[in-house]
């Protein structure tokens, strides 16, 4: 190179590590900001398992020892003297550390604020109300707090303040992992600190938080002890802090446990890359041991106690196991549900976010799963020694996935429970192995650019790491407004003159408590399986400080119950007892039709009232019907027809059974009709056995379906199976006897005529035998 030449420059990159530290203290900020939204959205003890939760931490206040579990006094409801139900059979280091923050507030008014509503639907998101789980009373739970109340927002606001180290514990994880890319970093942190569902737990009294911040812990002195481990031995201090911190998290949560075998994996591996059996013999019984001695009195007690260390047998007696086997529908099914609720599924697992929501993380963890995957690929090509040893310990987040994953499924197998929150104990190595993905799904698309100009890709990948982050901003704002503070909206008293007009009826008296002033029952066609809707208007009259149960009942054929709802009047959120007279309280229901009730059928709708201590009715109203239409797949013919009559109405064919009879027998004939245009009447059917004369020997008149499915219900295109028993008499000749069937108007007796062939009746092509 001559004095005059130059070397070409090279392309000047941002250094956007200069804003990363500001960023992520931006993003922690704003994660505590949206905690306490989170929070004062959600009422006390409303959120994920509080209820249970929080009277564990009570006890321990109070007590100053930890709750005994009897399975014979632990049901549900649950009961004043095992209120935390399962839960009380918990690790206690989340609740002992909760109680001794909490130690100076008088919470002897538990019980008056843990109303429970045993009606509640737990782990239905498909309901629209009702998902409350306890009874709030605003002059309990309004500011300025006390009591309880107090110790459950101040616990909620401790546990926000320890979640967002786990948001600091995956920011640096990230950037062990993968220090040359610190915008990696701050997505990951994002990625953790707006995931719904996480803030949601974290703004809650919950031990998974505390296990998150452990396990998030435990996870990252692992990939630095993988980490450093492989260029010099590790001082003895660096096993023990790490079974200090394996004890702790054991102490918290039993997936703990899991722990011990990721880090056996990793010093088994370490002492295979080292050529030396000192991580693995010495750095393993030193983490064990230590986490005994932190841990072990836990497990003497249980078994001193129930016979078990972990207390599983009296948390599985209490809790309940499955009816059977789960089959693979069964695991695809609540795979769904373990999605939704890594991302957000709020309450008592029934407050669902938007749909998009689900649609919008589905497709990111592909994206991100997609990714990951093809960094690996491209990981194999890796040259550079210290870059592979740095990516070398990758792997240690994965496999950490990957025994929680396993043990949620083991414990789904047991009881369905099949929650992705149980796997936040490595939340961040799964948000920073999906941001690893996502970035190499964006480096494709940016492929083409980087021939071209570093620093518009650099500033395109910038730009394209902020709108992510506000993504995901903007849901985690959104989901309190139209999610979560909608589900626990508390329903305001109405006076008659709110009630609408065209819901208004005369008044019907219910056991002298109140009286049913209006009912909104529009035309409804169902299937099996669907939900029938009703609104009915409830005025108080002398409420007697009882707490009735409200009730929506459906009747299908025969007037057999085939659908039903029980729970607390206006959606669950007011019970009787707080009723005054003259209020009228707007009252939803939506009942399910049961999948094997038969069809087709009117379904008649029935409310009342329902005294659980004395076991009786008040009474009941009928507010109207709804169809429930036949199966989608038509009923096969037997012997088909077709004879079109007036009215809109055509036989498709028949079935008779049996055919040779005697005399005294019960004949059966099953005629399949078909309704060519919506009936205008509510015909009649006859069937009429017949000699050699015009006289009927014996019938089987009667509507269709005994009267359980009119034919003005009946749709164009619907067949109905309809059956008709006809009773031979005792002292009926032997020989051959015809049957004429047909239909007519019950107000006029007149037949419907055929309109192909002539006269008002069909004759059935096979004769009965009579022998």
């Amino acid at each position: 190179m001559t004095k005059s030449q130059t070397p070409n420059p090279k392309p000047q990159v941002p250094n956007w590590s200069l804003f990363i530290g500001h960023w992520s203290l931006l993003i922690v900020s704003l994660f505590i900001i949206l905690g306490i939204v989170y929070s004062l959205a959600t009422p006390i003890l409303e959120a994920s398992d509080e209820f249970k939760h929080y009277p564990y931490v009570q006890y321990v206040q109070t007590h100053h020892a930890l709750p005994v579990l009897d399975p014979d006094v632990c049901t549900w409801p649950p009961p004043d003297d095992c209120p935390w139900l399962q839960s009380g059979g918990q690790p206690p280091a989340y609740y002992v550390l909760m109680a001794a923050l909490t130690s100076w507030i008088d919470t002897s008014d538990l019980d008056d604020v843990r109303w429970m509503n045993p009606h509640a639907f737990v782990g239905d998101p498909s309901q629209v109300c009702n998902k409350n789980l306890v009874v709030h009373l605003p002059e309990q739970e309004q500011f300025p707090w006390h009591g309880s109340v107090l110790a459950i927002h101040l616990i909620r606001l401790l546990t926000l303040g320890l979640s967002a180290g786990t948001i600091v514990l995956t920011y640096l994880l990230a950037r062990d992992l993968f220090p040359d890319r610190p915008a990696l970093a701050l997505g990951a942190a994002a990625l953790t600190a707006f995931n719904p569902m996480f803030i949601f737990v974290n703004a809650s009294v919950n031990n998974d938080a505390l296990a998150a911040f452990v396990g998030c812990l435990d996870l990252l002195l692992s990939v630095r002890l993988a980490r450093d481990g492989l260029r010099t031995p590790l001082p003895l201090w660096r096993y023990g802090l790490v079974g200090l911190v394996t004890g702790l998290f054991i102490l918290t949560k039993l997936s703990g446990l899991g722990a011990l075998i990721l880090l056996a994996c990793l010093l088994a591996w370490l002492s295979y890359r080292r050529r030396s059996l000192r991580p693995l013999l010495v750095g393993l019984p030193i983490i064990v041991t230590i986490a005994a001695l932190l841990s072990g009195w836990w497990f003497l007690r249980n078994w001193r106690l129930y016979g078990d260390p972990t207390a599983l047998n009296v948390f599985v007696a209490i809790q309940g196991v499955r009816g059977g086997i789960p089959t693979l529908r069964d695991w695809l099914d609540e795979f769904v549900t373990f999605r939704w609720t890594y991302w957000g599924l709020f309450g008592a697992v029934n407050v669902m976010a938007p749909r998009w929501v689900y649609i919008f993380f589905d497709l990111l963890s592909l994206a991100g799963l997609i990714g990951f995957v093809l960094w690996i690929v491209q990981r194999q090509k890796i040259r550079n020694p210290q870059s592979a040893i740095r990516n070398s310990v990758w792997w240690i987040p994965a496999l950490w996935a990957a025994i929680l994953f396993v043990s949620v499924l083991r414990w789904t197998w047991i009881y369905f429970s099949f929650q992705g929150r149980l796997i936040f104990p490595d939340i961040a190595g799964i948000s920073t192995l999906l941001m690893l993905g996502l970035q190499e799904c964006a480096s494709l698309v940016t492929k083409e650019l980087r021939r071209r100009s570093l620093v518009i890709v650099h500033c395109s990948l910038f730009i394209v790491h902020c709108s992510f982050i506000v993504v995901l901003l903007v849901i985690a704002v959104t989901i309190p407004f139209v999610s979560i503070i909608p589900a626990y909206a508390r329903p305001e008293p109405l006076t008659r003159a709110d009630v609408p007009a065209e819901a208004r009826v005369e008044p019907v008296d219910v056991g002298g408590v109140a009286r049913v002033v209006g009912w909104e029952l529009l035309p409804q066609t169902v299937r099996t399986g669907q939900d029938v809707e009703v609104v009915v208007y409830w005025e108080a009259i002398a409420p007697d400080g009882k707490d009735y149960v409200s009730f929506a009942n459906l009747l299908g054929r025969r007037y057999q119950p085939v659908g039903q709802i029980n729970r607390y009047p206006a959606c669950g959120m007011v019970p009787t007892s707080l009723w005054r007279p003259g209020q009228v309280w707007r009252d939803f229901y939506r009942a399910p039709v049961a999948e094997d009730a038969l069809a087709p059928s009117r379904l008649r709708v029935e409310v009342g009232l329902y005294d659980p201590e004395e076991g009786r009715t008040l009474g009941t109203v009928r507010v109207g019907e709804a169809k429930l239409a036949p199966p989608e797949s038509a009923p096969p013919v037997a012997h088909p027809l077709a004879v079109d009559l007036a009215g809109g109405v055509r036989l498709r064919g028949y079935d008779l059974s049996p055919v040779e009879v005697s005399p005294g027998d019960v004949i059966t004939l099953t005629l399949y009709w078909e309704a060519r245009e919506v009936p205008a009447a509510n015909y009649q059917v006859f069937v009429h056995l017949l000699g050699d004369g015009p006289k009927p020997l014996a019938q089987g008149d009667g509507p269709p379906l005994l009267g359980d499915y009119p034919t003005t219900m009946w749709a164009p295109g619907e067949i109905v199976a309809d059956p008709h028993p006809i009773a031979l008499p005792a002292g009926l000749p032997p020989g051959l006897y015809r049957l004429l069937v047909g239909m007519y108007d019950l107000e006029t007796l007149a037949r419907l005529a055929r309109l192909n062939g002539g006269g008002d009746s069909v004759e059935i092509p096979v004769a009965v035998e009579v022998r």
